[in-house]
């Protein structure tokens, strides 16, 4: 398990994070939402008061650009994984967060949030220019039930001095009543805010966490609403109050696409912080957000998972569904072990999730980490005319194209970008590449002439000519 500051400390070690300083003229979500856009490091705002917050933590650079790291880098070194490790590595490590079937042996520590007691307007969240309060991001709301502790993603707003107005999965809301104490938890280790997305996204947020691989890789400690990580940075104990207040939000957070959500007013009782505390915050709605980025990956997880277990077998090499596109498509790459077989793996996808109307099946050998083969593929193996299969006009409307905004159904697609399994191989086409392009005596020369330093246009030969 690292906990948040230690990541924190990493990505800046690793030269992914850049450092401003305060005060900020700009609004610190505008200000983060422009970096995402520009593919740039993860932010830390160091203010003169108030916390420090830092930005762009769980996201990662515009894949349609070309840059050395990937979307899910930060995310993977965070998880405890090398930060060059491969899409499928992570997407098995989100998985062995969730769920078990068994009961592993919790691990308890003291509160790192336990050096002072403030306020919740001492904490100064950021409010952008449009909004009425400072906003709360990237939270993990924390209760306790007879059967345990459980986990959902949060996010709402700061109203007044002890009130906060947040939205929580309903199947959350389900589980507390008028009085029942809530614990928010800022700036928690990646792995617990992983696990609070992938709960939310498989709809599972019923599901203890004493159930979950979470509790053996992340230290917990109890708190008046359930257990939290014990390297919380801020620990925000609440009492609800009003389980139907009149409050509306116009953004969502990432995984509110994904499953139903409802408001819920709290009372702040108590708020603990480290001593030099620092927790994460999130653009919502701005493209590239790290909420984005945390449900695409945590959806991910769920489908590689799910699809390699339909058949018995494993085929599906990778599953994507990239913030660039605004979670709104899925890729995936595949064997397609018979005529047919990507049409059913297309639907199975389709039936798994509602984020997205449009599926693409790639090659198994297709890199996800290299987005410009995987949209290459596209254009290359699939004609719009036989390979791009569209639903009846009446499918549901997927939940996260925003380009959709009259409510109304319309069709669902699939694009086969993969090889036929019945063409032969000479059907094939090779791929164009330097060896199987120019003859052996071609390379040879060329590589003889790469090898050798070039000194200059001034360098001649014995009779004056440069040739």
């Amino acid at each position: 398990m690292i906990p948040f500051t230690q990541y924190v400390r990493g990505l800046a070690g690793d030269d992914d994070l850049a450092r401003l300083d305060g005060p900020f003229e700009v609004p610190i979500d505008v200000l983060a939402a422009e970096a995402l856009r520009a593919s740039g490091p993860a932010l830390r705002f160091q203010r003169p008061t108030g916390i420090d917050l830092v930005s762009g933590v769980f996201s990662g650079p515009d894949q349609t650009q070309h840059r050395e790291a990937r979307p899910w880098s930060r995310l993977a070194l965070g998880l405890g994984r090398d930060p060059d490790a491969t899409l499928v590595d992570l997407l098995e490590t989100i998985s062995d967060l969730g769920p078990t079937g068994g009961n592993p042996e919790p691990t308890y520590a003291g509160q790192a949030a336990s050096e002072t007691a403030i306020e919740v307007q001492d904490l100064q969240l950021p409010q952008g220019e449009t909004d009425t309060w400072p906003a709360v991001t990237l939270g993990v709301a924390s209760i306790s039930t007879a059967d345990g502790t459980h986990w959902a993603p949060v996010h709402g707003s700061v109203v007044g001095g002890d009130t906060l107005r947040v939205r929580v999965p309903d199947a959350l809301s389900t589980l507390v009543a008028d009085g029942t104490t809530m614990t928010i938890a800022l700036g928690v280790p990646p792995a617990a805010i992983t696990t609070a997305y992938l709960l939310a996204v498989t709809e599972q947020t019923a599901t203890p966490i004493q159930s979950c691989g979470v509790t053996g890789t992340v230290p917990l400690v109890p708190t008046n609403g359930g257990l939290v990580p014990s390297a919380t940075e801020v620990v925000v104990e609440t009492t609800v109050v009003d389980r139907q207040p009149d409050f509306r939000s116009d953004r969502r957070e990432g995984w509110e696409y994904v499953v139903a959500s409802g408001p819920l007013s709290l009372s702040v009782e108590r708020v603990r912080a480290t001593e030099t505390p620092v927790i994460p915050i999130s653009p919502v709605g701005r493209p590239l957000a790290d909420d984005i980025q945390l449900t695409g990956l945590a959806t991910a997880a769920t489908l590689y998972h799910r699809v390699n277990n339909y058949w018995g077998i494993s085929p599906v090499e990778w599953v994507m569904l990239p913030a660039e596109a605004e979670l709104g498509i899925c890729f995936v790459a595949s064997d397609v072990l018979y005529g047919g077989f990507e049409w059913q793996l297309a639907n199975i996808l389709f039936s798994f999730s509602s984020l997205f109307d449009t599926v693409v099946i790639v090659d198994k050998d297709v890199p996800p980490q290299d987005f410009g083969r995987v949209l290459a593929d596209v254009w290359l193996k699939s004609h719009p005319a036989r390979d791009w299969t569209f639903s009846e006009p009446d499918a549901p409307a997927a939940t996260r194209p925003h380009y959709r905004r009259d409510n109304e159904t319309g069709s669902r697609l699939y694009v086969n970008a993969a090889w036929d399994p019945r063409w032969k191989e000479t059907y094939i086409a090779p791929r164009v590449t330097f060896k199987n392009s120019f003859p052996d005596s071609v390379r040879e020369v060329a590589r003889v002439l790469w090898d050798e330093p070039h000194t200059g246009p001034e360098d001649t030969t014995e009779s004056g000519s440069p040739y």
